[in-house]
């Protein structure tokens, strides 16, 4: 494999110094291709951001292997996302990039073998493409109306940061509703629910169909994870109306769940800031690595909610929060909890799990009603828990803002999990966490 990268070299001519903003374009030529490993081949000055692609803190051979075993795949238009696809074409059909003169592209999004959607988005005074397959729906970009179902949707639209996105969000879900109205979350929105642009349009498996008959809108965004999925697509298809369901909850880790960010990007034709968004994050958790890889020890960390009324659930082995843990140094409580999600344990293998914890991470699903700000009120309200808070070293729990702008930034939430994990390896360590707390 060297070899041929040598071979390289002498073909290639050397590239101006000037630095490209994606990761893997190392000459900043604005794509990537082979020119980036032999560049980086040959200048291993470019700085830890550009050329640290392994994050181990030094540029080095080992960083040319990791570019030469990645580069291809950096380039397609779905990098880490497992549950959606996206293809550009131009006029003519020819596969392109999404930042080459495309006319089309088509959406798929899929899990476990079933495919949910696809959509053919055409630009606006672009021909329809001829020869679609059937099962193929057209849509016109940029949308002018959409409504959501969850907050996670409406957090990836928000992170478009642009005025006529949210001026096309017509319907949201009555709970992120009354959040958004009341509870200062989104902020940027509240004008538009304030003046009636914004109105909730039911919930999961209880779609009010007058209204969102009256919005019309161009598309509404279904959420895969509840059990009325079933319903709520044959509701808004009797209706006659554009459906896409969103799978981000079960992908893999936070950079798969950012490259969401490019779906809804899509339908507004601003697929360079659904980009933006996922190498925002990308750099943030490559800085990340390579701050707590300094670490020389790994502290245990304990992560879940206690609910008063079923008990503990803890985050399984293969949720994306937990693998995040591992990849700053953390070792991780419950890695013999298969799953993807959260299950629901019995208070004694809790227990079991989280004693002699260094690091408490409590997850308030109800911090409405349960706001928590001192180490004693968490003691007070979930006695069970006190022996291990009593014992750990560190102590944390979601702000109110966490399920919400925290995915709207999320650069800053994966910030704060490092934060608390190993907070000597910052130099102002985890007093100024975004969306949790430190309990004292």
């Amino acid at each position: 494999m060297l070899r041929r990268m040598f071979l390289f070299v002498i073909m290639i001519l050397l590239s101006p110094i000037v630095f490209g903003e994606v990761i893997g374009d190392v000459n900043g030529d604005g794509s990537i291709n082979i020119a980036d490993v032999v560049y980086l081949f040959k200048h291993r000055d470019v700085g830890l951001e550009k050329g640290d692609l392994n994050c181990d803190n030094s540029v080095d051979i080992a960083d040319v292997v990791y570019l030469f075993n990645n580069y291809q795949k950096w380039r397609e238009p779905v990098v880490f996302a497992k549950n959606f696809k996206i293809e550009y074409y131009d006029t003519n059909g020819n596969p392109v990039n999404y930042n080459e003169n495309w006319a089309y592209k088509i959406i798929t999004t899929e899990y476990n073998n079933k495919v949910y959607n696809k959509y053919c988005i055409v630009k606006d005074g672009e021909k329809l493409p001829s020869n679609l397959p059937p099962d193929v729906k057209v849509i016109y970009a940029p949308v002018k109306k959409v409504c959501t179902l969850n907050a996670f949707q409406i957090a990836m639209l928000e992170a478009l940061d642009d005025d006529n996105v949210r001026k096309s969000i017509k319907g949201v879900s009555e709970y992120t509703y009354i959040k958004i109205k009341d509870y200062g979350v989104f902020p940027k929105l509240k004008p538009y629910v304030d003046n009636g642009d914004i109105v909730p349009i039911g919930k999961w498996g209880s779609i009010n169909k007058e209204v969102l008959l009256n919005i019309n809108p161009d598309i509404i965004f279904i959420p895969w994870t509840h059990s009325y999925l079933a319903k709520d697509i044959a509701t808004v298809s009797d209706l006659g109306i554009n459906y896409l369901v969103t799978i981000e909850s079960n992908e893999p880790d936070f950079l798969a769940k950012a490259e969401w960010a490019k779906v809804y990007a899509a339908f507004y034709n601003l697929d360079k800031k659904g980009n933006d968004f996922l190498q925002k994050v990308w750099k943030k958790r490559n800085e990340l690595v390579r701050k707590t890889r300094k670490a020389t020890y790994r502290p245990k960390v304990a992560m879940l909610y206690w609910s008063p009324y079923s008990g503990p659930w803890v985050y399984c082995a293969q949720n994306y929060c937990a693998k995040w843990i591992l990849e700053v140094k953390g070792d991780y409580c419950f890695l013999d909890i298969p799953g993807t999600s959260y299950v629901n344990l019995d208070k004694e293998t809790t227990l079991e799990h989280i004693k002699g914890c260094d690091v408490f991470i409590y997850m308030n699903w109800n911090s409405l009603k349960e706001p928590m700000d001192t180490l004693e009120e968490l003691k007070e309200r979930r006695p069970d828990l006190a022996p291990v808070l009593d014992s750990a070293k560190r102590v944390y729990t979601t702000k109110f803002s966490y399920s919400y702008d925290g995915n709207v930034n999320m650069d800053l939430l994966i910030e704060d999990f490092a934060r608390m994990v190993h907070p000597e390896c910052f130099d102002d360590g985890d007093s100024k966490l975004h969306y949790f707390k430190k309990l004292k």
